[in-house]
């Protein structure tokens, strides 16, 4: 990063309720530094929202966008601004998440010590009942990466709260558009780990998801149309071998079962899950990629 460089920039991506984002907004803000700033993409709603935010939150930087990239378009174009501004990292922030500052700061004082790397915070369900999203101290099998106190390993990212140092950016691309939504941070960490780039948990901050709120539930026909589809693009991707079509079966067969009755039934059922994980296998086939058709099955 240059002189002139920004230090971290934070994107966020509006698209559901602005309130959401007020939110997300408002828990950055106390002390945030000077050589940070945050982005907030308006995700193609459509509506006034960004001037909205702009003029409640004025050292933020909004963009709107006229099209739903969905979270990998959506990300790709805060990547590229933040590119312009010779930013050392981003951070790629949902929406529907609580960060104090303090969090982000830790990350970033630890990311240099570890880069390239893929760094998360420990993540909390915003109900307490539900316990913790990610806090691998939990997993008895995993361990602190050596002379990093509360720093863990993982096997996967999650896009809620994930920190990228800009060099790795350059090494591993961005993220790949036609996975829309869903399992796009799973190709990025693929990539990433093809290219002995590891992702770590800093286990001693924390932050809180409301997951899913734009969906509007955690699972719901849209979002096992996406995991379906996109599920099999990954396999094409990254694992077309007999083993790789095997756990590929394996996992359609199990998501599947969970939207039927009964073995199999999902093949015939009308029941909504069981035709959008349907119409994600068939728009894979027909090489249909980027934004889903508005299915009726969905609404």
């Amino acid at each position: 990063m240059s002189q002139s460089g920004l230090r971290l920039v934070i994107i966020i991506l509006h698209f559901g309720d602005i309130a959401d984002t007020r939110k997300c907004l408002e828990s950055l803000q106390p002390d945030l530094p000077h050589d940070w700033k945050i982005l907030l993409i308006d995700n193609g709603t459509g509506t006034n929202a960004a001037a909205t935010l702009q003029a409640e939150f004025p050292d933020i930087v909004t963009l709107g966008l006229t099209d739903n990239l969905g979270w990998a378009g959506g990300n790709n174009t805060g990547i590229k601004w933040a590119q312009t501004k010779q930013a050392y990292a981003v951070c790629l922030l949902n929406n529907d998440t609580l960060t104090p500052v303090a969090t982000l700061k830790a990350m970033l004082a630890v990311l240099p010590q570890v880069e390239p790397c893929l760094l998360h915070p420990a993540i909390d369900y915003a109900d307490p009942t539900e316990g913790a999203q990610l806090d691998p101290a939990q997993d008895p099998a995993r361990c602190q990466v050596p002379h990093h106190p509360g720093l863990y390993e993982l096997d996967f990212v999650y896009g809620a709260c994930l920190m990228v140092p800009m060099s790795v950016i350059e090494r591993t691309g961005s993220f790949d558009e036609r996975l829309f939504l869903q399992l796009e941070e799973t190709d990025f960490f693929i990539r990433a780990r093809n290219a002995a780039i590891p992702s770590y948990c800093l286990n001693s901050v924390r932050i809180v998801h409301f997951e899913s709120r734009s969906f509007g539930a955690r699972v719901t026909p849209r979002k096992l149309y996406y995991i379906m589809r996109n599920r099999l693009l990954l396999w094409e991707k990254h694992d077309r071998s007999i083993p790789g079509l095997f756990r590929l079966c394996r996992n359609v067969y199990w998501r599947a079962a969970i939207e039927s009755a009964t073995p199999l039934r999902w093949l015939v059922s009308r029941e909504s899950g069981a035709r959008a994980i349907r119409a994600g296998i068939a728009d894979y086939s027909r090489r249909r990629f980027g934004s889903a058709p508005d299915y009726p099955f969905f609404k």
